[in-house]
């Protein structure tokens, strides 16, 4: 049976979490998106947004692109909890609003987890390294003893 108390976690669960972090930032920011889209453009009444909406709506735009793709993502994230904490009091925004803020919150901590752009950019070429111990592990394997016969001279 599996143990599920808090200081022995699940392992079978574990391997699954840089997918599942990936997921939920993907998942919210195409959520952030929209809400600045919708923002943006009163949707479903027609209308120009005054300052404050547009710039509400530009930065959930924009950060919402950065976020999902995973580019420049603590950046973004932090940049987006932030307008979100400020919209949820000044732009009267519903109070589901403040779990956008956590979750972007927790993405500044987080990262983006896998399938982003930033993991790509920023992780090393592992190839050298990996050359580098695989000739140090040849050098370091004993060579087989080659006893002399005469029909080796």
């Amino acid at each position: 049976m599996l143990q599920t108390t808090r200081n022995s976690p699940i392992p079978e669960l574990s391997v699954w979490a840089p997918l599942v972090l990936a997921i939920l930032r993907i998942v919210s920011a195409l959520l952030l998106i929209d809400q600045g889209l919708n923002t943006l453009l009163h949707f479903p009444q027609a209308g120009v947004p005054d300052g404050l909406d547009a710039g509400a709506g530009v930065i959930e735009v924009v950060g919402g692109i950065l976020i999902a793709i995973g580019l420049y993502t603590r950046i973004a994230a932090l940049a987006a909890a932030a307008e979100i904490a400020m919209a949820y009091g000044a732009l009267d925004r519903p109070d589901t609003t403040i779990l956008f803020c956590v979750i972007f919150f927790y993405l500044v901590f987080a990262g983006p987890g896998l399938w982003s752009l930033d993991g790509r950019i920023h992780q090393p070429d592992v190839r050298p390294e990996v050359l580098r111990n695989a000739a140090a592990a040849h050098h370091r394997r004993p060579r087989p003893r080659h006893h002399t016969t005469e029909h080796d001279l």
